[in-house]
């Protein structure tokens, strides 16, 4: 994810700028991010990078020397065999130049200038194009080994390169302006579906050109033209046995570059080998990149007492887990595998008719009961039996009065055991009032699920306020966070507005408090916004984009005290710790920091090895699954590094006598203990008494726990 091209976060305006109407704007294209990668390889053909290096003599035996065309396709292969699987989005696209256009052989994809030979069209890599070009480096390669078997003869180029891309002859090298003419078309003939990161690698070992002094300023025009379309060059110059390349003399010219890049002053050409730069770039194409996909994109609100200002925020998962992904079904019969159409529906299961969606509700079981009765039962004191039973008693105490009336003899004891019951029944009629009875709802209507879940507040990020860094607490995080981009697309001025926000927190060096919902069926969460400012690489690209982290903060449920194995351990003295230093000195990564996605999942990689094998229809061997798991410790190296530190430090532990005293009371504690055998039959009394370690100590040996140093 890419953001800032131009200037620096200097030339952003502050929020009191903007108030003030001031010229100075933003440049929205500052915000912009590729997620897909094209690559073209532009690759020289003359004859010079068609003679292969000189054989070299070592220790183990002759190491034949290779061209360079022939080291160029063997890491066009390998990029291509690995974006199968990294980035099956991508294209690659191969396009060599200086091959005689008489004798070259004629391709489907065709030659846009004489002289230039397009071995592959700039299109999604597929496995009938990746197929051919690896035919072509496995035939060159076996033709390659012959050699090895007559180690008096030296090393040619094999004949399959030369045939298929036999070289010009010398003074009718083609013009670089036809060739960055050439770039153009291939990505202009690609089309719009070519939207990301576009690249041309140049591989060349021609320092000058023929007509170097003449053809500057075509050259330079048609690479500016590549660079208003976002075409970016990267060159990969290739030294010579007997001449190193000099990119002073027309190169850095043409595009635009500096003239020396080592010391001020220095005019030797730098040392910098093409093929080991263009071999670590391929190490670091061929490592799987979780994309960075939009994860949502709402509106961001604030200022004022409920939020003036609304602008449109993206936000981007900078961590993911990655996985085997989700097979597809496809259909095995005919020539050609057809993906299956899934269609899904909910049937009754004692009817088995098909349900349609007004007919199926959301209900949620309660107690033990399995089944849900589809109408609720109402509540007496909800309906109308009370003033039912009201009017009964009414009723039955005028027939009481015209019966008493009918009757000459009031001294009837039945009829004043009636009225005393009718009496009783009356004052608990009377007395009572209607209750709110809280009885359990098993059945919810989608919108009040979806409202249950937002506590109705709306989709979006409203800002609270604002505090310094000192009241954030590192442990205050519980998942992986966000990281905002405005979102032009929904709020004109959303990225102007986003910038002085920004700038203004970075200037007062404050991060903002929030309350987020991301999406619709998600719970509104307490948030902090911390601003990160763009920062640039020595080489002048970026190395942290701008904008805010979305920390998600904790509630008063999720905050928990450390385990005590984690807080009560004995503190190392200064010798251990300084023992410890030496270790973690002699083991450190030699790039400086640690790169997790150079070591991919083992099983990951055990299952795309198998898949890339099937699709190339190549035999997979099982027993290489070793050499995948790139995460097993080099314990060779690290005892050859600091095995003799390490028997130190594990000696000062040894004679440390805290460490001593702690050992010798856990193991006085683990076999001092006697327990009856009737103990045994009351397990669950053991441990509500907190004695159940007693019980298993029985079943297990005694041991001695670990006692770990904090350095």
């Amino acid at each position: 994810m890419t953001s800032y091209y131009n200037d620096r976060t200097r030339d952003i305006p502050s929020w009191e700028d903007l108030q003030q109407d001031d010229e100075d704007v933003v440049d929205i294209s500052e915000y912009q991010y590729a997620s897909r990668d094209h690559i073209l390889f532009c690759v020289d053909a003359s004859r010079s990078m068609q003679t292969p290096h000189p054989d070299q003599e070592t220790p183990d035996g002759l190491i034949r020397g290779k061209s360079a065309l022939h080291q160029v396709l063997e890491a066009v292969v390998k990029i291509q065999r690995s974006k199968v699987i990294t980035g099956p989005a991508d294209s690659v696209g191969v396009l060599l130049w200086n091959v005689n256009p008489a004798t070259a052989p004629k391709s489907a994809s065709g030659n846009y200038k004489p002289g230039t030979l397009v071995y592959q069209s700039l299109r999604t890599i597929n496995a009938e194009e990746i197929k051919r070009i690896l035919k072509l480096v496995e035939r060159a390669n076996g033709q390659y080994e012959e050699q090895h078997e007559d180690d008096s003869t030296p090393t040619v180029e094999p004949e399959a390169l030369v045939e298929a891309f036999p070289p010009c002859a010398e003074g009718e090298q083609l013009n670089i302006a036809d060739v960055l003419v050439t770039c153009n078309f291939l990505f202009r003939d690609a089309g719009t579906k070519l939207a990301g990161n576009k690249r041309v690698f140049l591989v060349t070992d021609q320092d000058q050109p023929p007509g170097a002094s003449s053809n500057r300023e075509p050259a330079r025009t048609v690479y500016g033209d590549l660079m208003t379309y976002g075409i970016t060059i990267n060159t990969y110059f290739v030294d010579r046995p007997d001449h190193r390349f000099n990119p002073t003399l027309y190169w850095n010219d043409i595009l635009n570059r500096e003239d020396n890049d080592g010391a001020p002053g220095d005019d030797d050409p730098p040392d910098i080998d093409g093929l080991a730069q263009l071999a670590d770039v391929m190490n670091d194409l061929v490592i799987r990149h979780a994309p960075k996909r939009k994860q949502f994109s709402i509106p961001l609100k604030f200022g004022g007492k409920d939020g003036e200002i609304e602008i449109g925020v993206s936000g981007y998962s900078l961590v993911s887990s990655q996985g085997k992904g989700q097979p597809k079904y496809v259909r095995m019969r005919g020539q050609q595998v057809e993906e299956v159409l899934t269609k899904t529906e909910y049937t009754s299961a004692e009817t088995g008719a098909i349900l349609r969606e007004e007919e199926i509700g959301q209900a949620f079981q309660f107690g033990n009961e399995s089944t849900v009765k589809n109408v609720l039962e109402p509540n007496w004191w909800e309906t109308n039996a009370f003033e039912q039973e009201q009017q009964a008693l009414a009723d039955e105490a005028i027939r009481l009065d015209q019966e008493r009336r009918e009757r000459e003899d009031d001294e009837d004891e039945s009829m004043k055991e009636r009225e005393k019951d009718l009496r009783t029944k009356a004052v608990a009629v009377d007395g009572a009032h209607p209750k709110v009875v809280a009885r359990t709802r098993l059945q919810f209507t989608s919108s009040e699920v979806a409202e249950l879940r937002s506590l109705g507040l709306p989709t979006g990020i409203k800002i609270l306020g604002f505090q310094s860094p000192q009241n954030l607490k590192f442990d205050e995080n519980i998942r992986h966070s966000f990281f905002l981009y405005p979102d032009e697309s929904t709020y004109s001025g959303s990225t102007r507005t986003f910038a002085a926000l920004l700038k203004s927190c970075l200037k007062y060096n404050r991060h903002a408090l929030a309350l987020c919902r991301f999406k619709r069926n998600s719970t509104p969460e307490f948030a902090v916004l911390i601003p990160q400012e763009e920062t640039f690489t020595k080489e002048g690209g970026q190395d942290r984009p701008p904008g805010f982290h979305v920390i998600i903060l904790p509630y008063r449920d999720d905050i928990r005290g450390a385990p005590k194995n984690m807080t009560d351990n004995l503190s190392a003295t200064e010798r251990q710790a300084q023992l410890m230093s030496n270790i973690v000195k002699r083991l450190r990564i030699k790039a400086g920091h640690y790169r997790s996605e150079v070591y991919p999942n083992p099983s990951l990689a055990y299952h795309y090895a198998q898949i890339q094998a099937l699709a190339f229809e190549e035999d997979f061997d099982p027993s290489t699954a070793t050499d995948l798991d790139k995460t097993v410790p080099k314990y060779r190296g690290m005892h050859k590094a600091a095995g003799d530190f390490m028997k130190e430090w594990n000696m000062s532990i040894r004679e440390d006598e805290r460490a001593v005293e702690s050992l010798t009371m856990a193991h006085k504690r683990s076999t001092a203990v006697e327990i009856d055998e009737d103990d045994l039959a009351d397990v669950a009394g053991a441990f509500a008494k907190g004695e159940l370690t007693k019980v298993i100590s029985v079943f297990y040996p005694p041991f001695i726990p670990v006692v770990s140093l904090v350095v």
